[in-house]
């Protein structure tokens, strides 16, 4: 039992969170503006959240922040 969620867990370490997949699908120019964004303290979460949403994306406020601070699976 333990061997099979072991396994099942490292073929996610190289998984993306939700949050790591929008940005993945985003053109080059869109996923630049969104890293720098991550990275814009002036920015609350809440505000990013906004953004990314009418731009489209739809996972979570909580999964944006879990991404923002380094707490999801992506690498």
């Amino acid at each position: 039992m333990l061997q099979n969620l072991y396994e099942e867990a490292k073929k996610n370490l190289n998984s993306k969170c939700v949050v790591g997949k929008w940005a993945d699908s985003l053109e080059e120019s869109d996923r630049n503006a969104f890293d720098m964004s991550l990275k814009d303290n002036e920015f609350s979460s809440r505000a990013l959240f906004d953004l990314y949403q009418s731009a489209g994306a739809t996972f979570s406020l909580t999964s944006l922040k879990e991404h923002r601070n380094g707490n999801c699976i992506c690498l």
